[in-house]
């Protein structure tokens, strides 16, 4: 048992620091539809993870302990997974989030150790998820007006372009002979023949 939890343990880092360079390697844009699949990939993998610390988590730092950490860090992946799907940028609050998945499993396999620096670890846990939850709810606005903006954006220069089609329409003859006439004034036609 002790040698699954190890190995549990070292695939979970791995997952972590793959995690973690992927996210580094993100480059801030305004829309990256690509990248939502990214998100919900991490986001599902979380949540996975989250799964796999519920059950195996009990003993001296006491099952409430983890259970209460357990709930924290899942309300917060169901709050940023929603900021991802409004449009806000999650990134840095998956990181928080791995964090506080880090603190828990360190806590998971300090606990028949140290239950006290277990219990520690649990209650930051705790606090980093309800952080997460907090921002998430703001990521989340930010998202949808980056959206509302963008809309706006798109419908004001399509109206611009149709105006300027318009204009052109009924307009364009008057104009260019206007222009011609100031760019030709000065020329003179001299007779041959």
């Amino acid at each position: 048992m002790a040698g699954n939890l190890t190995g549990q343990h070292e695939a979970r880092s791995k997952v972590a620091l793959v995690q973690e360079g992927s996210i580094r390697n993100v480059q801030p844009r305004a829309v990256r539809p690509p990248f939502l699949r990214l998100k919900v990939a991490l986001l599902a993998l979380v949540g996975v993870m989250l799964l796999t610390i519920g059950s195996s988590a009990v003993s001296a730092a006491g099952h409430a302990s983890f259970n209460s950490a357990s709930t924290a860090v899942q309300n917060a992946f169901v709050a940023v997974q929603t900021a991802g799907k409004d449009g806000g940028n999650v990134t840095s609050l998956v990181a928080r989030l791995n964090g506080a998945l880090a603190l828990v499993q360190r806590a998971t396999t300090e606990n028949s150790s140290n239950p006290s620096k277990a219990s520690t670890d649990l209650q930051s846990a705790i606090g980093i998820a309800q952080g997460v939850q907090s921002s998430a709810a703001t990521v989340a606005q930010q998202g949808l007006s980056a959206r509302q903006l963008q809309l706006e954006l798109s419908i004001t220069s399509a109206v611009v372009v149709v105006g300027i089609a318009v204009a052109l329409y009924f307009y364009g003859d008057r104009i260019y002979r206007r222009l011609w006439l100031r760019m030709y004034s000065g020329y003179v036609v001299k007779k041959t023949g």
